[in-house]
């Protein structure tokens, strides 16, 4: 079945039930925009359902605050609109097709992501104790980690890189100051993430890492324009 002649959402849906690495990479602009289109769609609906009914429905109290606001206001609008989408795609997203380098670089990657968490500091900062756990996983990775990725189900891979995306988010609160509830609302809202992250796995396949990237850029732009135009 050619996947350009069916309806976008059934096709996304197929792939993400069954994962293929080695797809056909359409560059046709329509056809990114098209996924650019459900991508949103999906992204918000689940944002909206879990942020709008489901967190309202079940806790009466406001959402525990996160440190991405804080951190925005001391870079640049473009920095803001470019790092992410970039640290995040190479993370996990170029992984999805498995070669050695790409899983270096995307596991390396990951590691200054989360290195950040365990050392309480800001995401965008560069310490010799990050340096070193990047190196160290760098090499870990480049030896014989790869092997270990590359032997897995595809179908593993692609959903568990989804998962880890999604709760990856979590480094973005001030987690030693979470009550159970606290955190009990924050894994949910960062699992209503996942389907989304499918989606973009689903770009990045289909349409190419940097499809991905731009998608993502859209996807960050949205909220800063409104709070841009909210705040004048």
């Amino acid at each position: 079945m050619d996947w350009r002649k069916t309806g976008r959402l059934r096709d996304i849906l197929q792939f993400v039930s069954h994962p293929v690495e080695d797809c056909f990479i359409d560059l046709n602009i329509r056809s990114i925009l098209m996924t650019l289109l459900w991508y949103l769609i999906i992204q918000y609906f689940f944002n909206f359902s879990y942020a709008g009914f489901i967190d309202r429905a079940l806790f009466d109290a406001p959402f525990p605050k996160n440190n991405i606001s804080d951190a925005s206001s001391a870079f640049p609008l473009w920095f803001i609109l470019l790092c992410p989408p970039l640290l995040e795609e190479t993370a996990f997203r170029l992984p999805l097709r498995r070669r050695r380098i790409l899983i270096t670089i995307s596991a390396t990657t990951i590691a200054f992501i989360l290195s950040a968490g365990i050392f309480s500091m800001p995401v965008y900062s560069v310490t010799w104790h990050r340096a070193a756990v990047c190196t160290g996983t760098a090499l870990l990775f480049w030896n014989a980690g790869y092997k270990w990725i590359q032997k897995m189900p595809f179908r593993t891979w692609f959903w568990l890189i989804a998962v880890l995306f999604s709760f990856t988010h979590l480094i973005n609160y001030s987690v030693t100051t979470l009550t159970a509830t606290g955190w009990m609302r924050i894994i949910l809202r960062e699992a209503f993430k996942i389907p989304g992250a499918l989606v973009l796995g689903y770009a990045r396949l289909h349409h190419g890492i940097f499809a991905a990237i731009a998608i993502h850029m859209v996807n960050n732009l949205i909220p800063l324009t409104i709070q841009s135009l909210t705040s004048n």
